[in-house]
């Protein structure tokens, strides 16, 4: 789909076609699917695949579950277009779709949160600068590891286009200002993870230099918005909740907060918690919680509601990211700011991921415990014995085993880096592991003289997190992450195999096959 499709713009004329070309509207460039692969940029596809083992946390390719949600919905909006209605069926979905997500993350707890929609994570940041921002003539951005964070963050956060045509259709350069208003007034000031040779930088230093920004910004009278990273790609969290409550409670220092929580790896509780703070929260139901690419949204407390911050209407120039329908109905007079119709590819892909949701949350907390727990022992005995294969040092889980937060006790996330046998210090680049990413997403054919075994380990598809860089130079990581609808097939699908501890043994057999796969892999990459 090109960037002058009319479709792209006017999504009611996909109704009739194919789910999966709804799916990928009302989004941005990065849905785009290449025609040669029939997959986008994060390597997955709008459609059913048949990768034999998904450990990514970037992006999924939507399940059958999925699909059969997004469907149900666009079957929806085909009978309500045939009697005129479309545009208000479409505004009832999104609100039905609020209002599920409220409830399953328990937000309707919270006195005076409020759930928005938003087509990617990355969007969310443009309404949570907006926020902050208020009435005050400047704002203070600060991001903590922005190279872990989604890749237009830094872009977001600061007001400006972070892809090529917006969710709306329109054609954009990158890096101009969306609203000249709000990047005029904003500042983005970024808190690097890793130092330059890609280790991660001790807490007390972060913490020092996240502080310093918030002291200087407030010194100049701006207001300002820290971004605390819950779960970064590679598994960090930053700056310490212990800084952040101090800063907190200093009124002198006070600055609004931001979690970005876009990889869904937090508890209920934990959101709950952080709304109770007053924290605002990016969330998304496309990484951990394996819905679509671009199920985005921004979980608002009441202390940076609209009506708190003195906002009675989005920029002109947000009508290209967001509608009216994405926004709560308590924000009636920003609503009115906006006249777009609804964006039904998010609405198909919110369907589609809350499905997701809801077979994670119906599946026994303790079967999933038992997943979680042989992930995080069988990943380092089994990728951590192969000669090609070196895991990175990873933050530990914010809270103890003993928590019954089962997304914050255990770790989901392994980078690792790739090299030739017995050579950790030639570890592959930034470039070289994007090859390597994209063979293990390929069914490969053997050479000639290849082992029956060996054959049979090219020959699966694996799809992991896309290499991250590391530091400054070319030092990258790939990453093996455990998401939602595995621990839901691990924990029950009798297809998959008979009780929980065949089925993680078939766990067990898939890893062994990409450590398999990646040693081949490196030796054709070094011939």
């Amino acid at each position: 789909m090109s960037a002058s499709d009319p479709a792209l713009r006017y999504p009611e004329a996909l109704l009739d076609g194919p789910v999966e070309a709804l799916l990928v509207a009302g989004g941005d460039a990065r849905l785009d699917v290449d025609p040669d692969t029939g997959l986008n940029c994060y390597g997955c596809a709008p459609s059913l695949r048949d990768a034999l083992c998904n450990v990514v946390c970037t992006a999924s390719s939507p399940s059958a579950r999925g699909l059969a949600a997004a469907r149900a919905l666009q079957a929806r909006l085909r009978r309500a277009a045939a009697r005129g209605r479309l545009r208000a069926a479409g505004d009832e979905a999104l609100t039905e779709l609020r209002q599920e997500l409220a409830a399953l993350l328990h937000v309707d707890a919270v006195a005076g949160a409020e759930v928005v929609l938003t087509p990617s994570g990355t969007d969310a940041e443009l309404l949570a600068a907006l926020l902050a921002l208020g009435q005050r003539d400047a704002l203070c951005n600060v991001v903590c590891g922005p190279r872990e964070v989604g890749s237009g963050t830094l872009l977001a956060a600061g007001g400006l286009h972070f892809s090529t045509r917006t969710p709306h259709g329109d054609p954009c350069d990158v890096g101009e200002p969306i609203s000249p208003w709000l990047c005029a007034r904003v500042e983005v000031v970024g808190v690097e993870l890793r130092d330059v040779d890609g280790e991660i930088r001790a807490t007390d230093a972060l913490d020092i230099e996240a502080i310093a920004h918030v002291r200087r910004a407030r010194a100049a009278g701006k207001e300002v918005l820290l971004h605390v990273v819950s779960h970064s790609k590679t598994g960090a969290h930053a700056p310490s909740l212990e800084a952040v409550t101090a800063l907190r409670s200093d009124p002198s220092l006070r600055p609004f907060v931001l979690v970005d929580a876009a990889q869904g790896r937090i508890s209920r509780r934990g959101l709950v918690e952080a709304l109770n703070a007053g924290y605002a929260i990016v969330f998304t139901g496309s990484k951990f919680y394996g819905g679509p690419p671009f199920a985005g949204a921004l979980l608002v407390p009441r202390e940076l509601s609209p009506a708190a911050r003195g906002i009675t209407a989005l920029p002109r120039a947000f009508a290209e990211y967001f509608s009216a329908a994405d926004l709560p109905a308590s924000w009636s007079q920003v609503r009115a700011s906006v006249d777009q119709p609804s964006n039904l590819g998010l609405a198909l892909r919110w369907a589609a991921a809350l499905a997701e949701l809801r077979a994670y949350y119906d599946t026994p907390a303790e079967l999933r415990y038992r997943v979680l727990r042989a992930f995080e022992e069988l990943v380092p005995r089994i990728l951590g014995a192969s000669p090609c294969v070196t895991l990175q040092r990873v933050s530990p889980p914010v809270v103890d085993d003993a928590a019954v937060r089962l997304l914050e006790s255990k770790t989901t996330v392994f980078p690792f880096y790739v090299h030739p046998p017995g050579e950790p210090s030639a570890r592959l680049d930034l470039e070289e592991l994007r090859a390597v990413y994209q063979a293990l997403n390929t069914a490969l054919a053997p050479e000639p003289d290849a082992s029956v075994r060996d054959a049979a380990a090219l020959a699966r598809r694996f799809h992991v997190g896309q290499p991250v860089q590391l530091g400054s130079g070319d030092r990258a990581a790939l990453r093996v992450a455990l998401g939602g609808p595995l621990i839901v097939s691990l924990a029950s699908d009798g297809a998959l195999a008979a009780d929980v501890d065949a089925r993680i043994a078939w766990l067990k057999d898939q890893l062994t096959w990409l450590a398999r796969k990646l040693e081949l892999l490196v030796a054709r990459a070094r011939r």
